[in-house]
């Protein structure tokens, strides 16, 4: 089959079906090279003309975890976008022929979260991370092929990317309609791992399904999952590595000159990373979200007692309380000594009127440990409208703050 297109183009067989269309592999004549086709059938001419609107808005986007549209048209029958190819395949052919390690399955997760996030920034969001609308490149990265239509609320943000990890370590093309009835198939492709890994993943998937993580949450406990697999030599994920003085970084400790030199590539992580983290905070704060879910007692330092968030966070009965522990490092004061404590003094900021992911950066940034809570309230969804202690407040660095979160009005 052959079909061309004013004259440049060249559609010449068909890839894969799509949700609302159809994948072509093709050739674009005068540049001589192969590209990819997303042909949607239409003869409504206002219908068509929404759809260009609609791919016009996300053609700038050129993050690598997408494929980039190259070019856009119509014709009296169709739309078309001209994607730029890849050596690969889609990913729903090689999911069933290949079998993922839990360690691959995490890491290819997160590097799409993390594009997920980085589209965010450029205002495109709720794209679908399904299998069936992803492509597999021969390097092993997954990317996004349609990213300017909605995916339904299972494939899209913190819950797709959580069905796909689902996906992706049971080798399943569909998503069932209950966790409880993932959960044995999530067991069974984990048996090679620990009961304690097993418990780790299978209670943040289903957080993450009851929608009690936010797409930053959920990246952050990815990120200590891969971090943890980085930085031992065993398989076993749940050995903590706070008992050292000093935090395990992504990075190693290295001389400050050579970190220096290392920056460029390490922008890989791209506006992701830093919506992620601040500063050194990723390894530290992604390894404290570790430690949290993996719901061991640790040790607080003489005179402090662990909070009550904490118990709420590990405890699935209180979902919408959430409590972070800036880990203990050079950074943070955490002598015995009343006076050296007393001289750590931070202002608290202002967290009126953030989103939620971002108040808890705002936090972190300012040496605190937070808490939120998730209620009703006439504010937006996600927006914060209450604080404890006040902004500008002055208090020892570390100090819990609480604030709340709007989940919207009651409906």
């Amino acid at each position: 089959m052959e079909k061309s297109i004013n004259q440049r183009y060249v559609l010449t067989e068909p890839i894969l079906p799509m949700l609302s269309g159809m994948l072509y592999s093709g050739k674009d004549l005068p540049l001589r090279r192969d590209v990819v086709f997303f042909v949607v059938e239409s003869t409504d001419e206002a219908v068509k003309e929404a759809y260009i609107r609609k791919l016009r808005e996300v053609a700038p986007l050129s993050d690598n975890r997408f494929l980039h549209i190259l070019d856009v048209g119509m014709e009296p029958n169709y739309i078309f976008a001209v994607l730029k190819t890849f050596d690969g395949k889609p990913f729903i052919q090689e999911l069933k022929g290949h079998r993922f390690t839990p360690e691959e399955a995490v890491s290819k997760v997160l590097e799409l979260g993390k594009g997920l996030m980085d589209a965010l920034e450029e205002g495109i969001s709720g794209c679908s991370v399904h299998a069936a609308n992803l492509w597999l490149s021969d390097d092993g990265q997954l990317k996004i092929i349609n990213y300017w239509e909605k995916g339904t609320h299972a494939q899209r943000g913190a819950q797709g990317l959580g069905c796909l990890l689902y996906q992706i370590l049971t080798r399943s093309e569909s998503i069932p309609v209950s966790f409880d009835s993932m959960e044995p198939r999530l067991r069974e492709a984990l048996s090679s791992t620990s009961r304690v890994e097993q418990d780790l993943l299978i209670s943040t998937l289903r957080r993450v399904w009851n929608d009690q993580e936010t797409l930053a949450s959920f990246m952050l406990v990815l990120q200590s999952l891969r971090h943890d697999t980085a930085v031992r030599q065993d398989p076993v994920w749940d050995r903590q590595v706070w008992d050292k003085k000093e935090p395990e970084r992504v990075d190693k400790e290295e001389d400050p000159a050579e970190k220096e030199e290392e920056a460029p590539p390490r922008r890989s992580l791209g506006r992701a990373g830093r919506k992620l983290l601040v500063g050194t905070a990723i390894a530290c704060l992604g390894g404290a979200a570790a430690f949290v879910w993996l719901g061991k007692d640790q040790e607080e330092p003489s005179g402090r007692s662990a909070s009550p968030a904490q118990t709420e966070h590990r405890a699935p009965v209180q979902p919408t309380h959430q409590t972070y522990d800036k880990p203990a490092g050079p950074e943070i004061v955490e002598a015995s000594d009343p006076n050296q404590a007393e001289a750590e003094i931070v202002i608290v900021p202002n967290l009126i009127g953030l989103q939620n992911d971002t108040a808890g950066k705002q936090a972190i940034a300012a040496g605190l440990r937070f808490e939120f809570a998730i209620v009703v309230n006439e504010r937006e969804e996600g927006t914060v409208f209450k604080q404890e202690p006040a902004a500008h407040t002055q208090v020892p660095k570390g100090t819990e703050i609480k604030y709340w979160v709007s989940k919207g009005k009651q409906q």
